[in-house]
């Protein structure tokens, strides 16, 4: 019988990371924006199945980044695929890393819980001492907010704070940040995968780099807002500062207002027009709640907060 070339592809992925394996079945697995994803599941030498996940990066620099940095962060006990094979023969380079068990969820039964972990693996991240590895494949984030520096045709008419917003980060003195750590560099709910109220995983890496640890924070918090709301943002952010002991850096959250507004803008752009399509993707997972109202009264909470504490 003649295999599909996604299946050729597949099997000979396989034989590589796995030789004298066989690949037992195939399917496409949802959620990869930025690279596409397929779940395969193998039957090893030794009798046991293992399943495992072919993430296809259209950029080899990308797949190469997130292949050295998986490996580092295994090595250090992180919450992270295991990576085990990176092809870059091919038209599209893949990765073959281990199949996490664990799912998105936005409907935790315990969202205290569900934000402290997330607040701790988030500060592990940044906690990491990767000093003694060679880091120079990871890209550097700018100090200064990289927002300003994208065009946009025309404010929002969404979130009619995008002018001010634009206004006070450009005429504000940016305090010197802090000492650079590990990003993530889009650490949201949706990047974290759970298992009977545990997470389990911290998935989606390509876009890491080495800067202010409160980009990481501030983007985070951003999400959490318009999700899970208001209480729950400073909830996450106190189980964050609790995981960071008093001796690292230290850690100077008073640019946090600053890199807040910096990430609420990112947040704009990325919503656009479409709160409908983001609220509709949303229900799909239980989430009925969140509204195109929802989303726009949460978000202005969060910057209208932001404002508040940058005048202080």
């Amino acid at each position: 019988m003649i295999q599909p070339p996604e299946s050729q592809k597949a099997a000979q992925l396989v034989q590589k990371a796995f030789p004298q394996s066989k690949l037992l079945r195939i399917w496409p697995l949802s959620g990869g924006v930025s690279a596409g994803m397929t779940a395969l599941e193998i039957h090893q030498p030794d009798g046991h199945t293992q399943k495992v996940i072919v993430r296809s990066q259209p950029h080899p620099g990308t797949a190469e980044k997130e292949y050295r940095l998986l490996r580092l962060l295994q090595a250090h006990g992180l919450k992270t695929p295991a990576p085990y094979l990176l092809d870059l023969t091919a038209t599209a380079p893949a990765l073959v890393i281990d199949y996490s068990e664990g799912e998105m969820t936005f409907t935790p039964a315990d969202l205290n819980s569900h934000l402290r972990q997330m607040a701790a693996q988030l500060a592990q991240i940044h906690r990491l001492d990767l000093s003694p590895h060679d880091l120079s494949f990871l890209p550097k984030t700018a100090d200064a907010c990289l927002e300003l520096g994208r065009e946009r045709p025309f404010p929002s008419p969404t979130f009619p704070q995008e002018t001010q917003i634009r206004q006070a980060v450009a005429k504000h003195n940016l305090l010197p940040p802090n000492k650079p750590a590990l990003l993530h560099g889009d650490f949201w709910p949706g990047n974290c995968l759970w298992r009977d109220g545990e997470l389990t995983a911290v998935i989606d890496w390509e876009d890491a780099q080495l800067g202010d640890p409160l980009v990481d924070l501030a983007q985070s918090r951003s999400e959490i807002a318009w999700i899970f709301g208001p209480e729950a943002v400073e909830t996450f952010t106190n189980q964050y500062q609790q995981q960071m002991p008093l001796d690292f850096q230290p850690l100077d959250l008073q640019p946090l207002p600053y890199r807040d507004l910096c990430a609420a803008l990112r947040q704009i752009r990325l919503v656009g027009e479409d709160l409908a399509g983001f609220a509709d993707y949303f229900a799909g997972y239980g989430r009925s709640d969140i509204t195109p109202q929802s989303i726009r009264q949460n978000l202005s909470t969060f910057i209208n907060n932001a404002f508040a504490r940058l005048a202080h």
